[in-house]
């Protein structure tokens, strides 16, 4: 007898992963509505965007519900579209990347209709300002690309990075020794001034 299907959905924001959701539920609904399965506060997300129905072969189709800025299947607006392995979901600033499993409860659990356990993310809207802002300081902090010429565009090893500058103030210890070679410095070219007149 073969197991039962679960879908796992993983959520990335901007290219950055959130969350992995595991469900085993004929309807999952995402959206802005706190009770929504997967309830994102965000104004890009609808309060009821889309929602995943299972098919007869135990995959799901996604169903958009009028949502003001649209669902996207391999970037393909859509209304309504079957979801295979691998497929991408997007809407709004965030992607469901969707896989299947083999449900591993025991049969009577199964039968019982126990849920898969699952998380739901919910993000304030200090929290997303938080993710988004780091998303772009990343970006704009992206290190310059390397030169053609250099050993690690030919295939060679790359180089070693310099090690960035120290920004800490110098020990006083330092300060001494710095100051006794200064002094002694300024004594010698002193008494070379002197000596050469």
């Amino acid at each position: 007898m073969s197991q039962a299907k679960v879908i796992k959905l993983r959520l990335s924001l901007m290219g950055r992963p959130i969350k992995t959701y595991t469900f085993d539920l004929p309807v999952i609904t995402v959206g802005r509505d706190p009770s929504a399965d997967i309830s994102l506060e965000n104004p890009g997300v609808s309060r009821e965007h889309f929602r995943l129905e299972r098919l007869a072969d135990e995959t799901y189709q996604v169903v958009d519900l009028g949502s003001a800025n649209g669902t996207q299947v391999n970037d393909r607006n859509v209304n309504v579209a079957p979801l295979r392995e691998n497929d991408v979901i997007r809407f709004g600033k965030y992607t469901l990347w969707v896989s299947y499993d083999q449900d591993r409860r025991n049969t009577g659990e199964r039968q019982a209709g126990a849920q898969v356990p699952q998380d739901t993310v919910v993000l304030s809207r200090d929290e997303l300002t938080q993710v988004v802002a780091s998303q772009r300081k990343k970006e704009v902090e992206a290190p310059p690309s390397a030169p053609a010429s250099s050993p690690a565009s030919a295939g060679g090893p790359a180089p070693a990075a310099a090690p960035a500058p120290s920004r800490e103030p110098a020990s006083p210890a330092f300060a001494i020794v710095l100051a006794f070679m200064g002094g002694a410095a300024f004594g010698l070219a002193a008494m070379w001034l002197a000596l050469s007149r």
